[in-house]
């Protein structure tokens, strides 16, 4: 039997290493994924990887029969909100797992099983807080936890039934959330952030961490070059401490909002190289300095610039919004 099965919706345009993806995906035999999506592209899904072809207006459709009240559901975007109830709306499809979760696609995975089987193993109702990789435990009565209250207020019905974002799905900026719903009901939560989240306003790759104690968010070491290694092993930090490699084994490297290059001969290759904001194979994962020296460290890119832009955008759009509605 398979720990976890993810149900990942996800319509329009993959990111263009979405095959890096589902190799990463790959190596986790024990677990299984869903993609849901109308996306026509031909890609190599691996045995525990199912496309499901569905139209928005079909899911829509689909997520409206599982509510009686009338859903906000208009744009694909919205679906961040929904994550929590996917094991309620797609209960059909997982009768066989212990566990369901969701995942972005906009992460390269490691080797689960180095992480996994000890949180399952204790039979935590939720694993981890952060929408991009979460997990419930699948029974009746959990997969239905996040429509019950939080401090009088029904938080999913207040979520669905509007077209904002309202992070529903995670621990961010403040207590209305589904996190929030486990804990208040004595449901068993392990907080701890695993991901290497990377911060978005930086070119290089720095990581962002959660701390659930404080509910905070900190900023990882700032390194000159911070290099990571996909293979059949996993996914891995290597970077170079007193004159010696050192591997550091990663759960997962969460790219948002980033445009990722890929190397056009990476077909060649089974291992690669994620640098920023880069793909690119190799023939094997560096073990010794010589062979750590070898590898291509940085890359020119205009990630910040990019980043700094689609703010600037996005707060003028709103402004202007603002502004019409006052007119």
């Amino acid at each position: 039997m398979k720990k976890a099965c993810f149900i990942v919706p996800y319509f329009g345009q993959f990111p263009n290493y979405f095959q890096l993806f589902l190799r990463s995906c790959s190596i986790n035999k024990d677990y299984q994924w869903l993609i849901i999506t109308d996306n026509k592209e031909k890609y190599s899904y691996p045995k525990n990887v199912k496309k499901i072809d569905m139209s928005f207006q079909q899911l829509r459709e689909k997520f409206q029969d599982k509510f009686d009240f009338s859903i906000c559901l208009n744009t694909p975007r919205k679906l961040c909100d929904y994550k929590p109830a996917y094991g309620y709306i797609f209960e059909d499809y997982i009768h066989d797992y212990p566990y369901w979760g969701h995942c972005d696609i906009d992460t390269i995975i490691g080797k689960l099983n180095d992480f996994l089987p000890e949180l399952i193993s204790k039979k935590y109702d939720k694993i981890f807080t952060l929408g991009h990789f979460v997990l419930y435990k699948n029974t009746f009565e959990n997969n239905r936890t996040f429509m019950k209250q939080f401090q009088g207020r029904k938080l999913y019905k207040e979520s669905f039934t509007t077209d904002k974002i309202t992070v529903f799905d995670e621990t961010y900026g403040n207590k209305n959330n589904v996190n929030s719903i486990f804990i208040s009901n004595k449901k068993e939560v392990f907080q701890e952030d695993y991901s290497y989240n990377i911060y978005i306003n930086r070119t290089t790759f720095q990581q962002i961490k959660y701390l659930y104690k404080t509910n905070t968010y900190i900023l990882g070491e700032k390194l000159k070059y911070n290099i990571f290694v996909w293979s059949s092993n996993g996914l891995s930090q290597i970077k170079m401490c007193n004159n010696k490699v050192v591997n550091t084994k990663i759960m997962y490297l969460h790219l948002q909002q980033r445009k990722m290059r890929i190397k056009k001969d990476i077909s060649k290759y089974y291992d690669f190289v994620i640098i920023p904001n880069l793909f690119y194979g190799i023939e094997k994962v560096p073990k010794n300095i010589s062979e750590y020296k070898k590898l291509k460290k940085g890359n020119f890119s205009f990630h910040k610039e990019r980043i700094f832009i689609k703010w600037k955008i996005h707060g003028l759009k709103k402004r202007l919004i603002k502004k019409s509605r006052r007119l």
